[in-house]
């Protein structure tokens, strides 16, 4: 708990700082746009590294076994993309947001439609957080995670983001991807290098159970993973906000590559704690505790605990503030039009807000994610990709890209919303509208009539 508090403390106190050092709308949404390459590469992995690839892979992991890996492998082949393909770009198209790239590619009506879907998609991503922050509170508090523990900790990554921005973001990152990796790495030595005892240290999983696929994730599943998970790895609000910190095109492109790597060992570790646990901290019965949340409750030593503790909070924590402060960036500056630092703050606690209610609802975090990307991937991913690489070398006919958005996101929201109503939707309709979406948009482009003229005079 000392621990814990000295965390706190320090966070608060940067947070504080920027408070009064943010000047403008670029040091609150994109950090001065002044960040190295080492300290974009930190941002980034405290960034993707949240409750997904924490709590969430772990608990996949105990229940599918090793393909769980395939979560954060899906990420690091989108982020290896994305530094292939759209870091360079992005950076030089001198954008803030996301949807504000539609509009230098497509036009304006383009970035109210992808500011539409992100508002829409985005506040199941902050939930998300919200949901896992609020386990970790209640395991520190010694009990569930109910509504005490999400009110608590929504209202603690709110006031966190609401202070400093992205302006404290990166410069908090660093300190909480420091922390991140090595409390997982040093929980992983202790479990499986022996000094846990000799009947724990044999636990590791034997060779058959890094298997990738299995009875319980086949094929389709991982062709689902890779288009939903990757797609937002390789163009999603929050990772792409990364590219747009760094102080040059070049900075944007290493971090991302550099994170790629990263992101794929640490899904083979955090895959390999959450088998750890499954097979030798297994759940009492009647009880659903996290496999993390079981290391740190009762097998790891108190210092270790304490250090995984931290780890995962600092995981959880770096992940819900960047979230929010681009949700509430987007809804202001592309949907309402306006970049007062004011209102972007008075947004991000509007948004807090509706991410919490729905975090109140319960569903599980890789749920709550699923249903977001779902959305968003299908809609938003292959067409803006393709009106980005294909910009000064083709026109886009807006009307066909249009139709691509609006098909392709509504195939991923219509099972969103029969799930709610406890009906199920086909699981393969999200990937057809990806397909559909990518058809329409390089259907919309047409070669610019000048080169057209040009090789007709030639």
């Amino acid at each position: 708990m000392a621990l814990l508090l000295i965390y706190f403390l320090v966070l608060g106190l940067v947070c504080l700082r920027d408070l009064f050092r943010v000047k403008d709308f670029d040091d609150y949404v994109v950090a001065g746009r002044r960040q190295s390459a080492p300290f974009v590469f930190m941002s980034l992995m405290a960034t993707v590294l949240g409750a997904s690839a924490t709590v969430g892979v772990a608990a996949r992991a105990e229940a599918i076994g090793f393909p769980a890996f395939w979560w954060l492998g899906a990420g690091a082949l989108g982020l290896a993309l994305q530094a292939a393909f759209l870091s360079r770009p992005v950076h030089d198209l001198d954008v803030r947001t996301l949807p504000e790239l539609a509009e230098k590619t497509v036009g304006k009506a383009g970035r109210k439609l992808v500011a539409g879907v992100i508002a829409v998609s985005w506040i199941g991503i902050v939930a998300a957080q919200f949901a896992a922050v609020a386990g970790f509170v209640g395991l520190v508090l010694g009990h569930d995670a109910g509504t005490a523990s999400v009110l608590a900790a929504s209202a603690v990554v709110t006031v966190y983001t609401l202070l400093g921005g992205q302006l404290s973001v990166v410069r908090t990152d660093a300190l909480q991807f420091a922390v991140l990796a090595i409390g997982f790495a040093a929980a992983a030595v202790w479990l499986f290098g022996g000094f846990s005892g000799a009947e724990a240290a044999a636990g590791a999983p034997a060779p058959e159970g890094f298997a990738l696929l299995n009875e319980r994730f086949g094929a389709a599943d991982l062709a689902a993973t890779l288009l939903t998970v990757g797609g937002a790895y390789f163009l999603g609000p929050d990772v792409i906000s990364r590219n747009l910190v760094a102080r040059d095109a070049s900075a944007a492109r290493r971090a991302v590559a550099a994170g790629s790597v990263a992101v794929a060992l640490f899904g083979v570790l955090v895959v390999s704690l959450g088998l750890w646990a499954a097979a030798w901290a297994p759940n009492a019965p009647g009880e659903s505790v996290n496999p993390l949340f079981r290391l740190v409750s009762g097998t790891l030593p108190l210092p270790l605990a304490a250090l995984l503790s931290v780890g995962l909070l600092s995981a959880l924590l770096s992940s819900a503030d960047t979230c929010l402060v681009n949700s509430a960036a987007i809804f202001g500056s592309d949907i309402l039009g306006t970049r007062r630092v004011s209102t972007i703050r008075l947004l991000v606690v509007a948004i807090g807000g509706a991410a919490t209610f729905l975090a109140l609802q319960g569903k599980g975090v890789i749920g709550l994610l699923t249903t977001a990307y779902s959305v968003y991937t299908p809609g938003i991913v292959a067409p803006l990709a393709v009106a980005i690489v294909a910009r000064g070398k083709f026109d886009v006919k807006r009307p066909a890209w249009y139709a691509g958005v609006c098909l392709g996101g509504l195939c991923g929201l219509v099972p969103a919303l029969l799930s709610t109503a406890g009906i199920a939707a086909p699981a393969w309709l999200p990937n057809a509208g990806i397909a559909v979406s990518l058809a329409f948009a390089l259907a919309s482009l047409r070669r610019p009539v000048a080169s057209a003229e040009s090789a007709t005079g030639s």
